[in-house]
C-alpha cells in the first residue's frame, strides 16, 4: 500500500513539475513585452520553438492584445521578420500601447468584419508606426 501511494505521489509530483515549468516559460509570452527582459523572452520563444517575429501571430498562449496587433500588422502590410529586426525597440512600445489601448471594441469589429482600409488609420495610436515600417520594409524588398 505504502509503495503504490510513494509511485502515485511521485507521478502527480512529476506532472507538477513539468506544469510549473511550463507556466514559468509561457508567462513572458502573455504579459506586454516591456515587462519581460529580451533575455527572458528569448528563452521562452526558445522552449516554445518560436522566433521574435513569432510573437506577433495568432498562437496558443500568446497574450490577447497580441493576437490583435498581429492581424493589424497583416492588415497594414507589415512584414513581421523586417520589423522584429530592425524596430525590436518601437515594437515594444507599440506592444505597451495596445495593451492600454481604449479602442479594442473598435479595433476587434475592424478586424472581423474588414471596414474600410484607412479605418484602422482612424483609432489605431499604432497606425502611423505600422505605415513607416511597411514602407521600409519595401524599400528593403528588390523590386522583381
Amino acid at each position: 500500500m505504502l509503495k503504490r501511494l510513494s509511485r502515485r505521489f511521485a507521478r502527480h509530483y512529476r506532472r507538477a513539475e513539468v506544469a510549473v515549468a511550463r507556466w514559468n516559460t509561457a508567462k513572458p509570452l502573455r504579459r506586454r513585452l516591456s515587462r519581460s527582459s529580451d533575455e527572458a523572452l528569448d528563452c521562452a520563444l526558445a522552449a516554445a520553438g518560436l522566433g521574435r517575429a513569432d510573437l506577433f501571430t495568432a498562437f496558443k498562449g500568446n497574450a490577447r492584445h497580441r493576437k490583435r496587433l498581429a492581424a493589424m500588422m497583416d492588415r497594414l502590410g507589415v512584414d513581421r521578420r523586417h520589423a522584429t529586426k530592425a524596430f525590436w525597440s518601437e515594437l515594444r512600445e507599440v506592444d505597451s500601447r495596445c495593451a492600454d489601448c481604449g479602442n479594442v471594441r473598435r479595433c476587434t469589429r475592424l478586424l472581423k468584419w474588414g471596414l474600410r482600409d484607412d479605418a484602422a488609420r482612424v483609432f489605431c495610436p499604432n497606425a502611423a508606426l505600422f505605415d513607416e515600417i511597411a514602407r521600409a520594409g519595401e524599400r528593403q524588398t528588390p523590386a522583381s
